[in-house]
C-alpha cells in the first residue's frame, strides 16, 4: 500500500527573477514498510521534499496524496498531521517550558488523547531510545545528543504510518546513530514507511531504497542490498 505519493510536484519560492525552484517535477511514492533514504548536496531540495510530503508546505503545483487524502483537499491538515505523520526536524523544535515527556506527549493530548494515555504512549516511546530516565528533564537540561533523541521519540509515538526524518543522526555518535536507525527500521518493518535525509552513506544503508537530488530534481534512485536481501 502506498502511504505516501508526490506526482510531478514543482516548489517555487519567490517570483520573478529572483524565483528559486526548490523542486521541479518530483514524483515519489513510499510503500508501507518501505524505508527510503534521500541524499544529495545542500540545495537539492531534500528537506523541502519532507515538508511537502508531511505537509508542512505546499506544492506551487503537482500533487501530493497521504493514503487516501490528497492533501491540497483536506480541510483540517494539521489534524492529519497529528494522526499519521511523525517528524524529526533539524532544528528538533522541542518546546523549552515543558520537560522531555511533556514534549513527547503533547501531539497525543492535541489529538484528544487523555494526559494518563498519552504520558503512558511518551513513555514507551522514551524507553525504545533509551532515554526514559530523562523523562523529568526540559531540554536545556539535556546533552544534544539527549534531545535528538527525545525529538525521535515524539516522532515515534502513537500509531504514525509516516515518517519523516531530516538528518536524524546528526547529533548522535556512530553507535547512537546506529541504534536510531534500528529504531526506525523496526518501525518499518512494523508497517510505517520512512522518508530519511540523510548526507551519511553508513545510514542509507538501512533503507531499501536511496533517491539522490540534485537542483531540485530526482537525478538517480537505486536499490540498496537490504532490498536485495529482502
Amino acid at each position: 500500500m502506498t502511504v505516501v505519493r508526490l506526482t510531478e510536484v514543482t516548489r517555487v519560492h519567490g517570483e520573478g527573477a529572483a524565483a528559486v525552484h526548490a523542486l521541479r517535477g518530483v514524483s515519489l511514492a513510499v510503500e508501507a514498510g518501505e524505508l527510503v533514504a534521500v541524499m544529495g548536496p545542500s540545495g537539492s531540495g531534500k528537506s523541502t521534499l519532507l515538508n511537502l510530503a508531511g505537509g508542512l508546505d505546499r506544492p506551487t503545483s503537482g500533487t501530493v496524496r497521504l493514503g487516501e487524502h490528497d492533501l491540497a483537499a483536506v480541510r483540517d491538515l494539521a489534524a492529519l498531521r497529528r494522526r499519521e505523520v511523525g517528524y524529526v526536524f533539524q532544528d528538533l523544535n522541542l518546546i523549552p517550558s515543558l520537560t522531555a515527556a511533556e514534549n513527547v506527549m503533547l501531539p497525543r493530548e492535541l489529538d484528544g488523547v487523555r494526559s494518563r494515555t498519552a504520558r503512558e504512549e511518551a513513555m514507551a516511546a522514551l524507553a525504545e531510545i533509551d532515554v526514559a530516565d530523562l523523562a523529568g528533564r526540559f531540554p536545556e537540561e539535556l546533552s544534544g545528543g539527549q534531545r535528538q533523541r527525545v525529538a525521535i521519540a515524539r516522532a515515534l509515538v502513537g500509531e504514525r504510518r509516516l515518517l519523516l526524518a531530516d538528518e536524524p543522526t546528526g547529533a548522535l555518535d556512530t553507535r547512537a546513530g546506529d541504534e536510531i536507525l534500528q529504531v526506525l527500521r523496526t518501525r518499518c518493518d512494523a508497517g510505517a514507511a520512512v522518508l530519511l535525509v540523510t548526507h551519511e552513506p553508513r545510514y542509507a544503508a538501512w533503507a531499501d531504497r536511496v533517491v539522490f537530488l540534485r537542483d531540485g530534481t530526482i537525478a538517480d534512485a537505486t536499490d540498496t542490498p537490504l532490498a536485495s536481501a529482502r
